[in-house]
C-alpha cells in the first residue's frame, strides 16, 4: 500500500480498532526524513501512550479517567493525521510529490470464534521499533573499560571529554594517574575481539563522592588517536526516575571482558532515596556502567549488587543498584 489516501484510512481504522500505538508508529516511519516537524509530534504522542500505560499499570488512574485520557490521545492523533493530509495535499497542488513508503495493511484472516484473539500484549507492551536497537548500538560506543592497578571497571563519556564511573573504581587522584580507559573493547560479528583504543586520564580533574559512589574525570586527547568526540557521549536524565516495573538497560564490561548488554529480566524493583534497584544482570567489572531508560538516557550510575537496604526501616532486597543521576548532578551542582 503506497497510496497516501489508503495509508491515512488505514491509520484511522487502526485508531478505531484500539490500535493507536501501531498507527502512531507507522506514522513515525512515514514522516521520518519527509515531514520532520510532524515526525516530532509522533514522538510526543508515543510518550502520551507510554505514560497512560504506566498509569494504568500502576493503578494511578481510575477506569473512567483512563478512558477519557485515551480518548484525548486518539483525538490528538486524528488531528495529526489531518495535518499530514493537508501538507501532502498542498505539496501535490504545487507539483511536489512527497515519497510515501510501502505500508502493509493488516492481513485479514478467517477465524473461528476460538481462534480470535490468540495474540495479545501480556501485561505491559514491551514491543519496540528496530530503530531502538540501532540507537542503543550507537550509544554503546561511549561506554569504555577502565583498568587500574588493582581492578577493572566501566565508565561512559559525557560531552567535553568527561567520564563518569564509580568512586570505588577510581577513589583517588593518585590511583587515577596510574589508570587508563579503553574504547571499542568488544567482539565483532565473527566473535573476534576488535582493536581497543586507549586513553590516559587527567588525574588533576578527579572529582568524587564516596557516599554517592561517583567519580568524574576528564580524559586526555591524543593526536595519534581518534578524537574523543568520535565515540559520542551520553545524555543524562536529570528529572524523572523510572518507576517500579519499568525497564532499565545496562551496557557494561562484566568481569572486565568485552562490552555486553543486559536486555532481559531488567525491571526496576525498588527505589529508595537516591538508590535505583533493579533485576538487570551485572558482574564484577560492571561498576560505573550507565543505566539507561527506554529513551536511552542515563538514569543511574550502576555501582553494586547483593543484599541491599530497601527502605528506611532497614529491610533488605536482593537486587542490583545504581545511584540516580539526578541526585549525583544535584550534588555536583552544590559543589
Amino acid at each position: 500500500m503506497s497510496n497516501p489516501s489508503e495509508i491515512f484510512s488505514l491509520w484511522r481504522s487502526q485508531i478505531g480498532d484500539g490500535e493507536t500505538r501501531g498507527a502512531v508508529q507507522s506514522m513515525r516511519s512515514f514522516l521520518k526524513g519527509r515531514l520532520n516537524d510532524l515526525h516530532d509530534e509522533t514522538i510526543l504522542r508515543l510518550g502520551d501512550l507510554s505514560r497512560l500505560e504506566r498509569q494504568q499499570r500502576n493503578g494511578t488512574l481510575t477506569s473512567e479517567a483512563a478512558r477519557v485520557e485515551s480518548r484525548q490521545i486518539d483525538e490528538r492523533v486524528l488531528s495529526l493525521i489531518r495535518a499530514i493530509e493537508k501538507k501532502v495535499t498542498t505539496a501535490a497542488e504545487h507539483g511536489v510529490t512527497i515519497p510515501t513508503p510501502f505500508v502493509t495493511a493488516p492481513v485479514q484472516f478467517s477465524h473461528t470464534p476460538d481462534e480470535i484473539g490468540l495474540e495479545k500484549i501480556i501485561g505491559a507492551n514491551n514491543l519496540k521499533l528496530i530503530d531502538w536497537l540501532r540507537v542503543g548500538l550507537e550509544r554503546s560506543r561511549a561506554v569504555c573499560r577502565i583498568t587500574t592497578p588493582f581492578n577493572l571497571g566501566t565508565g561512559f563519556l559525557l560531552p567535553g571529554g568527561l567520564m563518569f564511573t564509580n568512586h570505588h573504581v577510581l577513589p583517588t587522584p593518585e590511583l587515577t594517574a596510574k589508570s587508563f580507559v579503553e574504547f571499542n573493547v568488544e567482539e565483532d560479528l565473527h566473535g573476534n575481539l576488535t582493536q581497543p583504543v586507549r586513553y590516559e586520564i587527567d588525574a588533576s580533574t578527579h572529582r568524587a563522592n564516596q557516599a554517592l559512589d561517583y567519580c568524574i574525570v576528564r580524559l586526555v586527547e591524543h593526536a595519534a588517536k581518534p578524537q574523543l568526540t568520535s565515540w559520542g557521549s551520553l545524555d543524562l536524565e536529570l528529572i524523572k526516575a523510572p518507576k517500579v516495573g519499568e525497564h532499565v538497560t545496562i551496557i557494561q564490561h562484566p568481569a572486565g571482558g568485552p562490552k555486553q548488554i543486559a536486555l532481559t529480566a531488567n525491571q526496576v524493583v525498588n527505589i529508595h532515596e537516591h538508590r535505583l534497584q533493579y533485576a538487570t544482570d551485572t558482574m564484577p567489572g560492571s561498576s560505573g556502567s550507565p543505566v539507561f531508560n527506554d529513551a536511552w538516557k542515563v538514569v543511574a550510575l550502576h555501582h553494586k549488587g547483593g543484599n541491599l537496604v530497601a527502605n528506611s526501616s532497614g529491610e533488605k532486597i536482593y537486587a542490583n543498584e545504581g545511584i540516580l543521576m539526578r541526585d549525583i548532578l544535584a550534588r555536583l551542582g552544590a559543589v
